[in-house]
């Protein structure tokens, strides 16, 4: 578990992912079996929900529909233990019209933003696996199909005896500042005002501060002489753990790369408050749910 000052969502996750557990057959058979297991649904990547005051959660269905909908060329996947020890698990459908009266299945992008900051990360992690695995059917060393062990946490290989295990794709992504303002780009896809934090993928051979002043540079123009670390975000989109940070650049000087943005801006502190707040006149920043949110506020706040 992360630790509990983390602001973003997708992380401090409730549940205990018990991971010495996953090799014992014997184990999680009975788990299954369990009273109060928990079994999480998707279809065709899509969490199934129920509709609850102020929004949405997760709708746990009992380990049996497994058995009975449960799509098995996809993974049943062992989540973890909650604070009684009742084990939860996920798991796709491969007919989803027998649910379809109990909620509803929902890209879980678009639906984050009305779950409980708890069900994040229980949700996200299980839409990070399935997105692997549908990636990784295939040996990387060989090619021969691979197969599913360890609670869906591992793929083998039978024919070489590789071992596959998930990877997260690394992405640092900052807020630009020089002296009393930031630095925020935008991409022509996104909504009309809308300005965020610049990021990019961690290149092999390469540390945080290196990638921080690479992509820096490349997308604003700008050279970074100093990296702070803020926080960390798993993101399931599909996979990837976005590591946020303030830089302090040497000038304001910036030349956006167009193939990479469509503009970018400076932003006083005060802005930057408007634009937390929602009350900028012709601009907005992401949400409170993306970590590009959470670098924008902790910066406006100094």
């Amino acid at each position: 578990m992360l630790l509990p000052q983390n602001p973003n969502a997708f992380t401090r996750s409730p549940l205990d992912r018990a991971g010495l557990r996953r090799k014992d057959e014997g184990w999680l058979k009975a788990a299954m079996a369990h009273e109060n297991a928990g079994l999480l649904v998707f279809s065709k990547g899509r969490p199934l929900f129920q509709e609850v005051a102020g929004g949405l959660d997760v709708l746990w269905l009992s380990t049996h529909v497994h058995a009975q909908l449960g799509d098995k060329e996809q993974p049943l996947i062992f989540l973890g233990l909650d604070e009684n020890d009742a084990p939860h698990f996920a798991c796709e459908v491969a007919d989803a019209a027998p649910l379809g009266e109990l909620g509803v299945f929902e890209e879980l992008r678009p639906a984050a933003p009305r779950l409980a900051p708890s069900r994040l990360p229980i949700v996200g992690t299980a839409r990070a696996l399935f997105e692997w695995h549908g990636r990784n059917r295939f040996c990387a060393n060989c090619g021969t199909p691979s197969r599913v062990v360890e609670a869906g946490w591992v793929r083998k290989c039978d024919a070489c005896a590789a071992e596959h295990y998930p990877r997260v794709d690394p992405v640092c992504i900052m807020t630009p500042t020089f002296g009393d303002r930031c630095f925020l780009g935008r991409q022509k896809a996104w909504p009309k005002g809308m300005h965020s934090a610049l990021a990019g993928f961690i290149e092999p051979g390469e540390a945080i501060e290196e990638a921080v002043a690479r992509e820096t540079l490349e997308e604003a123009g700008l050279k970074v002489k100093h990296v702070e670390m803020h926080s960390t975000q798993p993101w399931p989109f599909p996979h990837s753990l976005m590591i946020g940070v303030l830089c302090e650049v040497e000038d304001a000087n910036e030349t956006v790369d167009v193939t990479e943005l469509e503009s970018g801006r400076w932003f006083t502190r005060d802005e930057a408050r408007l634009l937390i707040s929602g009350k900028h006149p012709d601009a907005w920043a992401p949400p409170p749910f993306a970590i590009a949110h959470q670098l924008l506020k902790t910066w406006s706040e100094r």
